[in-house]
């Protein structure tokens, strides 16, 4: 019985060492790549630590990078030109031509940094509740039967999303190292996301999507608030049957969100 088990026990002793030594042959047969590999547990990390190194290196030269918390009162006006459509319903033109500016508002957050330590940007996202005037080009008549109409009748009040990116020129006013004065310009992005009306929808002219070109100035005081007046002039991002220019003055306020939380 004793001569069995040690038998048993000396097999047993065998077969591991021979598992042992196989397994570091293997281990030595492996290319040196597939011992890198080995030790990637998670390969998706490897490929998220790749990614973010080579955005590392796209925007070393963005620096600062303040978030800031915005919210403004818009003056909005819409030149609309409906020569391009016919349709079965009329409008009085008194009824619909305002001709006006009409308040609305927005907010949302920007960035405000500086790129190669030497020329200051901005991006903001946000979104806007934009009340309008409108401003009719075309006046049709047939009088004596009918009093000055219109085919169209545009929407005068939407919701959109708005993302910007503006260059800001730093100018040589008063003590800069207080104040600090700035003109800026770029483009921005609106895309409407409340509903079309039925009237834009029978006409076919509904078009969400403005593309916008603003100027403006801004004011940062010792870096606790920056107060800013901006221009801007939207167009039709794709063509449509009526061409409309939205006009807008935006003046507002951003604060750091460090210095609010």
């Amino acid at each position: 019985m004793r001569i069995a088990i040690r038998f048993t026990y000396r097999v047993l002793i065998t077969f591991l060492l021979i598992i042992f030594l196989g397994s570091a042959v293997h281990a030595q047969t492996l290319t040196k790549k597939q011992q890198d590999s080995a030790f990637l547990l998670h390969p998706g990390q490897e490929r998220i630590r790749k990614i973010k190194k080579s955005l590392a290196k796209t925007f070393v030269n963005f620096t600062g990078n303040d978030l800031s918390l915005y919210g403004s009162l818009n003056l909005s006006k819409q030149k609309i030109n409906d020569n391009g459509i016919t349709a079965p319903i009329n409008y009085l033109y008194n009824n619909v031509n305002s001709n006006s500016f009409e308040t609305g508002f927005s907010g949302g957050f920007r960035i405000d940094g500086m790129y190669k330590e030497k020329h200051c940007y901005s991006f903001s996202f946000g979104i806007n509740r934009i009340a309008v005037g409108n401003y009719y080009q075309n006046v049709h008549s047939l009088a004596p039967f009918i009093d000055d109409f219109t085919h169209f009748k545009a929407d005068n009040v939407f919701t959109t999303i708005n993302i910007a990116a503006h260059y800001k020129k730093l100018l040589p006013v008063n003590d800069m190292n207080k104040y600090k004065f700035y003109a800026v310009i770029g483009p921005s992005f609106d895309y409407k996301i409340s509903s079309i009306s039925e009237e834009n929808l029978i006409n076919g002219a509904g078009n969400k999507a403005i593309i916008n070109v603003d100027f403006g100035a801004e004011f940062n005081n010792k870096g606790y608030y920056v107060l800013f007046a901006h221009y801007k002039y939207g167009v039709n991002m794709k063509s449509s049957s009526v061409p409309i220019q939205l006009n807008r003055f935006e003046i507002g306020m951003s604060i750091k969100t460090k210095d609010l939380f």
